[in-house]
């Protein structure tokens, strides 16, 4: 239906013509053309000329989803930039509390595999017995046998017995090596490809000497006299080589330390064809090689290698750890059956209480004082030192083996000790000494380990806090207030966008300007440089720079830097595309005729006359285009590309929630992030089709 234009209230700014002809034509009807009065210039029948910018800012503000998107921005500038000014904590500012926490206090572990005590040289043990000794006691235990011989590799004999339930005893036959006697000596080495002879002895006649070894070649002999000494020539390692061999007639004997005389020397080349002999009541052996060579070993009997035990020993005053040789000491007497045995230049006894626990006494005094303890339970505080009391591990041990008989995983027990401060450390009065009190613990079976724990005030960081007074928004995983990095990241965040656009349309007015106008060969040259960038995939590059940042340690400032110039240079070649179409359209219209007829430079032209004409559009492109940047820039956090810690930016944030138990429980972090993110994109799309809609009504038709 047509408007009635002489109603006020049917009437819009656009229609000023209308209105100035409704307002003029019954007076231009009264009237003589040579009778038309003249009007004041503050008549407000005059015709009201509005200039073009006015005209686009009536249109912006009528639009009100442009309204929405404007107030939108300078809310979020207002509370990114002016925020971060008012608000009294910044974002790299981690927080701290007093919390009471269940701290790990010590572990209690049965111990079932038995440990190796060396009596011996570990070396002098093969590795495939000393290895396998926790096996072959778990066999004899399923066959119920005391003892097992089991041999090695090379095939030395070893005994295992049992002394008590936890605690075996490892033997072995142990020999010492003597020397050595050899009838044959390497005296050479023979070549029949250039019959020459390497001697490591010299001769009298080197030449009858080879004569005699080639001969003994040729008619397969092997064997001849030269000087009086035999030798005997075998084949080498290859076709010709042959390795000469002396035979020495009295033999030659090779002492490891000093010689045994000529007796036993006798006693060795009678004996050459037997594994073992006797000698002045000590037993040798003969091992041959078959090369005319002997090791001469002595047989030392039977020797204890080492003992296996599950025992943890435990001494009462905590002093220092028992050493090695004390506990061989222990297992020595408990195989022999004693119940006092000699350590040092004390004296100790070992018995078994009423409550089943074996206790070492020194006993040097005449009165038995306990010195330690041995179980299988290892008691130790959970960084592993043994420093816990004789009584806390007996009373922890005993409350372990409750467990077990209940057959439960978690118990309580209060137990008087001395008191840890918030740092694990014992706490200490005025004068340095310890402080006791009553502590609460839980003791918790996880496997075969049992976890001592107890409630103790610590200072730490305070993470994951829920929003409150002091923090509006909680803090996140570092302990730092989510509202504040919010403000600052939304900063990072509105700067990275602005200059990436401001970059873009920089270079993008420049080459599309320059495109357009001259046209020809300069615009093909252009115009194939943008199909170029358009087609560099700019995902798996930013991908490859964050990588190269990441590899040489960037700082975040900096990387932010590389990164904003990076996004402008990629994106610059659709903003190119689009002035030089428009200019293109422009540059063959009247103005610019009238402008080249005046002899204006061609820079002036282009960005004096052109550019101005296309102004319109780079505005809408450039503020529909902030909201893509802003979600690529998240998007490039979130995935870990773009500014790092401790720089805070809305991606960032999003990325340090990322799994699904976080995000189900620290929505009050990324559900604000997200809708400031998708607050910010829309509102910049709002504004960007309220300003493409001021610039060109016709489009909005």
């Amino acid at each position: 239906m047509k408007r009635d234009m002489t109603k006020i209230e049917n009437i819009k700014e656009e229609d000023l013509n209308d209105i100035n002809k409704v307002t003029n034509a019954p007076e231009m009807d009264e009237n003589l053309p040579g009778d038309i009065p003249q009007q004041a210039l503050d008549d407000t029948r005059r015709v009201k000329v509005i200039s073009p910018g006015v005209l686009v800012a009536k249109r912006f503000f009528r639009n009100k989803l442009a309204l929405v998107g404007l107030s939108i921005l300078i809310f979020m500038f207002a509370f990114c930039f002016l925020g971060g000014w008012i608000i009294p904590y910044d974002q790299k500012e981690v927080f701290y509390k007093n919390d009471i926490i269940l701290f790990d206090y010590a572990t209690a572990t049965e111990r079932t595999t038995y440990e190796n005590y060396y009596i011996v040289d570990k070396d002098s043990i093969h590795y495939s017995v000393r290895n396998m000794v926790n096996s072959y006691i778990t066999q004899m235990k399923a066959a119920g046998e005391t003892s097992r011989v089991v041999y090695d590799s090379s095939n030395n004999k070893y005994t295992i017995k049992k002394v008590d339930d936890k605690v075996y005893v490892l033997t072995f036959d142990m020999v010492e090596e003597i020397g050595a006697y050899s009838n044959y000596f390497a005296f050479g080495v023979y070549d029949t490809a250039s019959s020459t002879a390497t001697l490591n002895e010299s001769v009298t006649n080197e030449s009858l000497f080879i004569t005699a070894v080639q001969t003994s070649i040729t008619e397969n002999t092997m064997t001849f006299v030269f000087d009086g000494d035999t030798f005997i020539v075998k084949r080498g390692s290859t076709k010709v080589i042959y390795n000469i061999t002396k035979v020495l007639v009295d033999g030659n004997f090779a002492y490891n330390d000093e010689t045994l005389g000529g007796a036993f020397e006798s006693a060795v080349k009678a004996n050459l064809s037997a594994e073992s002999f006797m000698f002045e009541g000590k037993t040798y052996l003969l091992n041959n090689d078959n090369q005319g060579n002997y090791e001469i070993l002595q047989d030392l009997g039977v020797q204890e290698a080492l003992f296996a035990s599950t025992f943890v020993f435990d001494r009462y005053d905590t002093i220092a750890e028992l050493s090695g040789d004390f506990k061989i000491a222990v297992f020595g007497a408990m195989e022999g059956g004693a119940a006092n045995f000699v350590f040092g230049a004390k004296s100790y006894s070992v018995e078994e209480d009423e409550s089943g626990v074996t206790v070492i006494s020194d006993i040097t005094g005449g009165t038995a004082v306990p010195f330690a303890n041995m179980s299988t339970f290892a008691v130790r505080r959970f960084n592993g030192e043994d420093t816990l009391s004789i009584s806390f591990k007996m009373s922890l041990s005993q409350a372990v083996l409750n467990m077990l008989e209940d057959n439960i995983t978690e118990t309580h027990f209060n137990y008087y000790t001395i008191l840890l401060d918030d740092e694990g450390n014992e706490m200490l009065d005025d004068e340095d000494n310890p402080v006791y009190g009553v502590a609460e613990f839980t003791l918790e079976r996880k496997l075969s380990n049992f976890v001592l724990r107890n409630y103790q005030e610590k200072y730490l960081i305070n993470i994951y806090d829920k929003p409150s007074a002091t923090h509006w928004l909680g803090t996140d995983a570092n302990g730092m207030d989510v509202l504040t990095r919010i403000m600052f990241g939304g900063r990072i965040s509105l700067i990275i966008g602005f200059v990436v656009i401001f970059l873009a349309l920089f270079i993008g007015v420049i080459l599309g300007g320059i495109a357009g106008y001259f046209g020809k060969w300069i615009d093909n040259l252009i115009m194939r440089l943008v199909d170029i960038f358009n087609c560099i995939p700019t995902l798996p590059l930013l991908i490859i720079m964050g990588a190269f940042f990441d590899a040489v340690r960037m700082v975040p400032y900096t990387r932010i830097m590389y990164l904003m110039v990076i996004l402008g240079i990629l994106g610059w070649s659709g903003i190119a595309r689009l002035v030089r179409g428009q200019i293109l359209s422009l540059r063959e219209q009247e103005f610019m005729i009238a402008a080249e007829a005046t002899g204006l430079k061609a820079s002036r032209r282009i960005f004096r006359h052109l550019v101005p004409n296309v102004m319109p559009q780079l505005i809408v492109n450039a503020t529909m285009g902030l909201g893509g940047i802003i979600l690529t820039e998240s998007t490039l956090s979130f995935l870990g590309l773009g500014a790092k810690y401790p720089l805070a930016t809305w991606g960032a944030m999003i990325n340090a929630v990322s799994t699904a138990s976080a995000m189900v429980e620290y929505t009050y972090i990324w559900i604000p992030v997200g809708l400031l993110i998708c607050l910010t994109v829309i509102a910049f799309n709002f504004v960007g089709d309220g300003l493409r809609d001021a610039f060109d009504p016709k489009m909005k038709r």
